[in-house]
């Protein structure tokens, strides 16, 4: 009987199985490190592009800050501006608004005279309220001012009438005007005007209603 003696091939071919295990180790070692060091460098590139967004936005934040820096300060130069400003248009009203009232007054009682109200104003107000309409054949002279008081825009005027129509109609005229504010009688009373007596310098003592108003003036 023949014997063949198949030691040595096992051997080998033992050898090269385990050689192959080792390349294929081997490989699979050196796969994953390249796909690490991609991976790393994909990841570093990804960093690198997040830090350059990061410095961007910093810079357009710093920017901003520096153009902003002084808004606070601005805001409240400007307002300290338009107070001033008020301030200053306040006392030139103050200065100038007694005389515009004294003088809107004077058309009031004078010939021909009406309230300053604009035409388009006046329209609408007599078109819901005719009662509100001023008289435009009343005589001024019915009607004499004694005292005008003003304070800090509210004003007091004492007065006599003929009668109390004509306290009426000085009222009306005045609530028209663009420079009162809500006038209205605080009281009237019946007086009488006029020296009585005898002789050449006696005037005949007539009744007339005194009269006290008050109300708001606004400057223009």
């Amino acid at each position: 009987m023949i014997r063949i003696n198949l030691l040595p091939i096992k051997q080998d071919r033992r050898k090269e199985a385990g050689r192959n295990h080792l390349i294929i180790g081997v490989l699979v070692i050196v796969v994953e490190l390249v796909v690490a060091s991609v991976m790393s460098f994909n990841l570093d590139n990804e960093i690198a592009e997040q830090k350059n967004v990061n410095s961007s936005l910093q810079a357009q934040i710093n920017r901003i800050q520096q153009s902003v820096a002084g808004h606070d300060q601005i805001l409240a130069e400007i307002s300290e501006h338009e107070q001033r400003q008020s301030a200053i248009a306040e006392l030139q009203a103050a200065r100038t608004g007694p005389v515009q009232v004294m003088l809107e007054l004077s058309r009031v009682l004078s010939k021909d005279g009406k309230p300053t109200i604009p035409d388009a104003e006046y329209q609408e107000i007599i078109k819901k309220n005719p009662s509100r309409g001023y008289d435009e054949n009343w005589d001024f002279r019915r009607v004499w001012l004694e005292k005008f008081e003003e304070k800090d825009k509210n004003v007091t005027i004492h007065g006599k009438g003929v009668s109390h129509e004509d306290v009426a109609e000085f009222l009306r005229r005045i609530n028209l005007s663009s420079f009162f504010i809500s006038s209205e009688l605080v009281s009237t009373k019946l007086s009488k005007t006029g020296s009585g007596g005898r002789g050449a310098d006696s005037v005949k003592a007539i009744d007339v209603v005194s009269f006290e108003l008050a109300g708001k003036i606004r400057y223009r």
